[in-house]
């Protein structure tokens, strides 16, 4: 089984890493699949280019068995909607494809596009890091109370990682280190192109 982790990626960090790895291993799933946004909806604009997080994920991911990147939202260009990009998937891969996302996230679904659409087109794999087991629970129950656990939806508790890409960015506007934060090649490329230096 695949699974698609999609996100802004601005930049990839040790947590995005850990977190994929964690979830690969407690699924039991063949690979996860990094997706990033070309512009994610419900975000501002994204700090450095589709290119370059594209390029960091790349770096971040190259050699590491099971991870996997796709530029498949960064190729459509426009807002990414993940309802696009499960309908694009479920026709490539003939099943529905299983997407990774938080908990904080999952929370926020009917906030999506089409978000009854996109359930019927995808399963998902809600990642619960702060234990918010029982607020996901209810959440369901209330808004998509057709949901079935184990068939539509899968809680995973994974480690909490204090690692965000908003906290790198202001650090490296600062001109602060982001050593062992950000995996080394992913530290040189941003050093290399220049990026984040200003808030």
């Amino acid at each position: 089984m695949m699974l698609f982790f999609g996100g802004s990626f601005d930049p990839v960090h040790v947590g995005h890493l850990i977190v994929a790895r964690d979830v690969l291993e407690v699924v039991g799933a063949s690979r996860v699949v990094f997706l990033p946004a070309y512009q994610a909806p419900l975000k501002e604009a994204h700090r450095a280019s589709p290119e370059d997080r594209l390029n960091m994920l790349r770096l971040a991911t190259k050699g590491q068995e099971g991870f996997e990147v796709s530029p498949l939202e960064i190729e459509r260009g426009g807002v990414s909607y993940t309802v696009d990009t499960a309908e694009e998937l479920s026709k490539r891969l003939g099943y529905r494809p299983t997407f990774v996302v938080g908990a904080d996230s999952f929370l926020k679904l009917h906030m999506w596009k089409e978000p009854e659409k996109l359930l019927q087109l995808a399963r998902f794999v809600v990642i619960d890091r702060g234990g918010r087991e029982k607020e996901v629970v209810g959440y369901i129950k209330e808004r998509f109370p057709n949901l079935k656990e184990g068939e539509d939806y899968t809680l995973v508790r994974v480690r909490r990682i204090d690692i965000s890409s908003t906290e790198i960015r202001q650090r490296l506007a600062e001109g602060k280190s982001v050593r062992w934060l950000v995996p080394p090649e992913v530290e040189a490329y941003i050093y290399e192109r220049k990026l984040y230096r200003n808030p």
